[in-house]
């Protein structure tokens, strides 16, 4: 398999999924991390590297990469840079075929069985979405983020404001180069304005028929649903789990075996049964209410922030 790099540069308190994002990580073992932080990280698997600085170290390294100054002024705005990694850092990845980057806020299944020989040697991107993405790791490529179609780079990196520039319009940069990329909807990305642990890709009939369920188990990843009319349990294996802006709780004391549900990490100890299903998803009203409140001023803050810094 083709060598690559998943670069994590992560600043301040770590989420409560952190342990389990590692061990996911640390069970791909063909694809080797480095966790850039402030933090003291314990690293016990061999596939894992850490570097551990500071945000103002970082944003030095990062700076030396242009020859302007540019507008990094806290952690957030990292998911702007992202697409600069492999020029950024170029001297530490060299030797790798592709590099890529990731959030913490989830669990990875097993890698390899969806980044394929064949996705590497077709593609020069591969994903879309900055919670995961990987590039080809020449220069051409490197440099693709300073192409001048599309969203002009200088203006997004001379800007505090939040242009979502590693999955908006990156994206949109390649399709305007006719650079082949993979889009495949291989992840599993959970609704944050809901309680339930809903997939944002799942239809509401697919909602209504079943119990869903998500299971880790020794570093596979599955979609577990309970078909209520049969009363059949089925699995389907996915890339990773995605729980952006949800705290998910870890009770699983290093467990292989766990399940992911709204009331957070659960180690199953003797296997998947119906039980489950009915006691771990199931819909809260009041809950609802105030996540949708919640994604009002969301939404109501972005604008500001927008008008603000336009």
């Amino acid at each position: 398999m083709k060598k690559i790099v998943i670069i994590v540069p992560y600043f301040g308190n770590l989420p409560e999924n952190f342990n389990v994002f590692m061990n996911s990580c640390g069970r791909n073992e063909n694809i080797d991390f480095i966790f850039i932080s402030d933090n003291d990280l314990q690293i016990e698997f061999e596939n894992i590297s850490f570097w551990k600085m500071s945000f103002p170290e970082f944003r030095s390294i990062v700076q030396q990469a242009f020859d302007f100054p540019i507008a990094l002024e806290s952690p957030y705005k990292l998911c702007d840079y992202k697409p600069t990694y492999g020029k950024v850092l170029q001297n530490w990845i060299k030797d790798y075929d592709f590099w890529g980057y990731c959030d913490v806020d989830l669990i990875f299944g097993r890698i390899d069985h969806f980044v394929t020989e064949d996705v590497l040697q077709r593609y020069d991107q591969i994903y879309q979405y900055g919670h995961f993405m990987l590039y080809r790791n020449n220069e051409l490529n490197n440099d693709r983020f300073m192409s001048d179609e599309g969203l002009n780079y200088k203006k997004v990196f001379t800007s505090n404001r939040i242009y979502f520039f590693d999955e908006k319009i990156m994206p949109s940069k390649f399709d305007l180069l006719k650079v082949p990329r993979y889009k495949e909807r291989d992840f599993i990305d959970i609704d944050p304005w809901k309680f339930r642990m809903i997939d944002v890709c799942e239809n509401d009939a697919n909602r209504k028929a079943k119990t869903t369920l998500f299971e880790w188990e020794n570093g596979n990843l599955f979609k577990c649903t309970y078909h209520k009319k049969t009363g059949m349990i089925t699995k389907e294996e996915y890339l990773y789990i995605h729980f952006q802006k949800r705290k998910m709780v870890d009770n699983t004391q290093d467990a292989t075996h766990i399940l992911i549900t709204n009331k957070g990490l659960l180690p199953c100890y003797d296997g998947l049964k119906e039980e489950h299903f009915l006691q771990l998803d199931n819909n809260n009203i009041f809950q609802d209410m105030n996540k949708h409140f919640n994604k009002q001023k969301f939404i109501l803050n972005r604008r500001i922030k927008r008008y603000i810094l336009k």
